[in-house]
């Protein structure tokens, strides 16, 4: 649901609503298509630019949403 480069600490690519994906885009210059990603469903979001922290973690919070919901309850039962 979430993806950084633990050596430079600067994005990370999270799922995204595609519905969602541009308007973001649109509003944020720290949020852009995701970084060798489907960019239907992923985006990079930039840190220490335009996109304030508490956006960031709700972004990251339902990013993880999105992809607990696609899991199987088998599998959502293990987290």
């Amino acid at each position: 649901f979430c993806f950084v480069n633990i050596e430079i600490f600067d994005f990370c690519c999270i799922k995204c609503n595609p519905d969602e994906s541009g308007e973001l885009q649109t509003e944020y210059t720290g949020i852009r298509p995701g970084w060798h990603m489907n960019k239907k469903y992923w985006i990079s979001v930039y840190f220490n630019q335009d996109v304030p922290d508490e956006k960031i973690k709700e972004l990251v919070s339902n990013s993880y949403d999105i992809v607990v919901k696609s899991l199987t309850k088998k599998e959502r039962e293990m987290l």
